[in-house]
This record gives structure tokens, sequence and C-alpha cells, in this order.
């Protein structure tokens, strides 16, 4: 005969212990999933935040790639190739063209078929969902020019052109998600370099 004294615990494996324990891990079973619940909601906006702001730079990163093929091309082919970009009631596309008699990219030679263009056009919006080639208009520029509604800005052709020598049009395009995170594709001139840059909203300046 076990004899137990006033206020001690039930022993285990009885009822009262089993009982006991059973009520502890219920209890943590819903704080747990109490916790759970929470950082689940809240972390919802941060994760949607974090899906656009990725989607938005591989935007940017998929125009800089066709960019710097397109400058290769031109180097390993000896004549001009080049990015048209083309507005329409949906939005911009683009794709890529080269000089097919010797006196560089031109919008007259890409409409007549004499510089021909070996993709079909592409459109970001439909690439990257709730991206666009958009700009703030109240922006400046990556070089400090004025804000523009003009998201392609290549020149009046909307030409990105590249030579055999290595030169290049100068401009930008600006890509933009949904909710205005801003991202701009920048060629120089003079080296034909392609950067992408950010947006810092912050600061109000362009980082790589």
């Amino acid at each position: 005969m076990i004899v137990r004294h006033p206020g001690a615990l039930p022993a285990a494996g009885t009822p009262a212990h089993r009982h006991r324990d059973e009520g502890a891990t219920l209890a943590d079973v819903v704080v747990a999933l109490g916790l759970v619940l929470t950082l689940g909601v809240l972390s919802v906006p941060v994760t949607a935040r974090a899906v656009e702001a990725g989607r938005v730079r591989h935007a940017a990163g998929f125009i800089a790639a066709i960019m710097r093929d397109a400058r290769q091309q031109a180097a390993f082919e000896a004549r001009s190739v080049g990015v048209a970009f083309e507005p329409t009631h949906n939005g911009w596309t683009l794709r890529r063209c080269a000089d097919g008699n010797g006196n560089g990219l031109r919008r007259a030679d890409i409409a007549d078929g004499i510089d021909e263009c070996s993709s079909s056009p592409t459109m970001i919006e439909r690439v990257f969902k709730d991206v666009a080639i958009a700009v703030d208009p109240a922006l400046r520029g990556p070089a400090g020019e004025p804000g523009s509604p003009d998201p392609v800005r290549f020149g009046a052709s909307n030409l990105a052109s590249f030579s055999p020598d290595g030169d290049a049009t100068a401009g930008t395009a600006f890509i933009r998600s949904a909710s205005g995170i801003q991202y701009c594709v920048r060629v120089g001139g003079v080296n034909g370099r392609t950067r992408v840059l950010r947006y810092d909203p912050g600061s109000r300046t362009w980082q790589p």
C-alpha cells in the first residue's frame, strides 16, 4: 500500500497524472498555433512585396541581358545590332534586330524588312506579372535629367543600337512594378555598357 503525503503530485501513469500532462500539451499546441497564425497573417504583406520586388528586378535583368547579347552579336557579326522598342495600346514590346544593308539600324529599314528582326516582339507585362515598361514622371533620370512620362529614352526612334566598334545609342528604359518599385536599364554611348539601376525612395537616388 502506497501512502501519499498531502500535496504530493500524482504518480506517473495514474489517471490524474495523464490528465495533467494532456492538459499542458493541449495548451502548448493552442499557443503554438496562435503564434503561427499570427505570424502568417503578418508575413503575407511582406512576402507579397518581396515577390513583387523580385519580379521587377528579374524583368530589368531580362532586358539588360537582351541588350548585352545584342552588343556581343554586333561585335561577332561586324554589323549593327540593337533592341527595338514599340509602344502598343497594351504596353511596350521589344525585339532584337540587325542591320541588313550596312547603313546602321534604322526604323525605315526595319519596316521594309531590310533590317531583320530575329525574334518576335516580347511584351514584359506578359512575361512578368504586375511589371511593365513604365516610369513615374516625377522621378529624375539616373543622370539627373528632368522627369518624363516616356519610359523608353533612346532618341526619337526608340532603338538601342550597338555598333561593331563597341559604341551604342545612349539611353534608358524604365521598368516599374504595380506598387511603384522602380528599376531602369541604362546603356552608355561610348562603350555600350549596360547597367541595371534601382530607384531608392529614401535617398531619392538610383542605385546599382
